[in-house]
């Protein structure tokens, strides 16, 4: 029997979010086959392959960029081919830009999607007023059905009810 595969996608890929996701990914790696597909950013240790275990599969996503640009439209189109190629059973976005343009690819219809937002951009306090505001206004258009958290438990009780 294939183990099953779960998918993140993380462009914050520094500090406490790059803790959370080794932890989390090398965890999941004994029981499911892991992929994280990933954007390196000033924060992402040097060493950063180091930290997973040798069966989590790393996909860089050479679009994903940190401010907002006309690459992110390139980011959506490579992040579904991703996808694609992977074949998940479970989809799991991490961040603010992971969890806009995959809320905006997948629709968790046919492949159960979570969003573990880590932090809100518009709480940043270096941002203007706009794009606080913009910030706000995106998440709120793309909460109009709930993408829940799930730790392993709750991904394994998900997979055998599936």
């Amino acid at each position: 029997m294939r183990k099953k595969k779960v998918l993140f996608f993380v462009e914050a890929m520094g500090g406490g979010v790059f803790t959370y996701i080794t932890n989390l990914a090398n965890g999941l790696s004994e029981d499911f086959d892991v992929y994280v597909a990933y954007a390196v950013r000033k924060q992402t240790p040097i060493n950063y392959k180091d930290y997973f275990n040798k069966n989590v599969h790393l996909i860089k996503v050479n679009s994903f960029t940190r401010q907002i640009s006309i690459h992110d439209i390139k980011a959506f189109f490579e992040i579904k081919k991703i996808c694609k190629n992977v074949n998940p059973d479970i989809i799991h976005l991490h961040s603010s830009k992971a969890g806009v343009l995959g809320r905006w690819a997948f629709n968790g219809k046919n492949i159960p999607v979570f969003y573990t937002p880590h932090g809100y951009s518009f709480l940043m306090s270096n941002i203007n007023p706009f794009k606080k505001k913009l910030y706000r206004f995106v998440e709120f258009i793309h909460n109009w059905r709930e993408y829940p958290h799930f730790d392993k438990w709750g991904m394994n009780c998900l997979l055998k009810a599936r």
